[in-house]
């Protein structure tokens, strides 16, 4: 089976399970399902620093940014309270504290604090928002909607990029990709979008059809070459060999860690839509 057949072939099976985790999971249930994705996503991300595994400052990050991520869960607890910044600052005051006593090698400790907060931040922050579109009005759809447009994006870059691009787009960065491919995306995610409004969430009109495909397909778009910066900079092709021939999974929700903040508080603040607060 050849590298094409292998991604398609991945992606046939894990979507349906996807879509049944996402659709039928109760909050709770959905809240620690999110929990385990975000928690491995951030242990990728810091194994492209900590390259021998050091459990210390590790455990540290993982351990704030799942708080980080019950923050947004229990927002009525947290952030509704006023103490939503709390979680943030304490993080930050306990990782240099920890770093203060527990430094592997005092010429890292600047870098070293800095990457467990940039993991907390990053990755559990901004996945999180998966969390809070969860407990908007048809979250469960928004979702799906949300990733169809990245990974329709994705795949749409993929192939036209493959078969039309001569064009480098950020050849530091990223050498195979295009801006052939990179205009190809959007058209996808726009194609997505148009496909999803017609047949399962028709909350999108007018000016949306430019500026969610825009928005979402273009932040999905900056969060892949951010991975590929980082990834170049540790110098490994993939964040972990989790998924057959997709790599890990950072690779497969880098850019929804960009595009899942943009389209939360576009709905938010565009679309009025509203957030009841899950409760246990």
């Amino acid at each position: 089976m050849n590298f094409k057949s292998s991604r398609l072939a991945t992606a046939v099976v894990l979507l349906p399970i996807l879509y049944l985790l996402v659709q039928m999971l109760p909050s709770l249930f959905f809240f620690l399902f999110a929990a385990v994705v975000i928690l491995r996503v951030q242990y990728e991300f810091y194994l492209l620093f900590f390259r021998n595994r050091e459990i210390g400052p590790i455990s540290i990050g993982l351990g704030f940014g799942l708080l980080l991520s019950f923050s947004f869960y229990r927002a009525d607890l947290f952030w509704e309270g006023r103490s939503g910044p709390a979680v943030i600052i304490l993080s930050l005051l306990m990782i240099l504290i920890l770093t203060l006593f527990l430094f592997r090698d005092i010429k890292t400790t600047l870098v070293d604090s800095a990457v467990i907060l940039l993991g907390i931040i990053y990755i559990s922050g901004c996945l999180s928002h998966l969390i809070l579109l969860r407990q908007m009005a048809r979250g469960s759809t928004l979702i799906l909607f949300l990733l169809l447009l990245i990974w329709s994006g994705d795949a749409a870059a993929y192939y036209v990029g493959k078969s039309m691009g001569k064009h480098k787009l950020y050849a530091e960065v990223s050498p195979n990709k295009t801006i052939e491919g990179s205009i190809g995306g959007l058209v996808g995610s726009l194609f997505a979008m148009l496909l999803a409004q017609r047949t399962f969430l028709p909350i999108f009109t007018g000016l949306d059809f430019i500026w969610v495909p825009l928005l979402v397909g273009g932040m999905g778009q900056l969060g892949d070459l951010v991975e590929s910066m980082m990834k170049r900079s540790a110098g490994v092709k993939d964040s972990s060999a989790l998924i057959p021939a997709h790599g890990g999974l950072f690779d497969k929700l880098d850019s929804v860690a960009f595009a899942a903040p943009v389209f939360y508080y576009y709905l938010l603040w565009f679309k009025g839509q509203g957030i009841p607060i899950a409760g246990f």
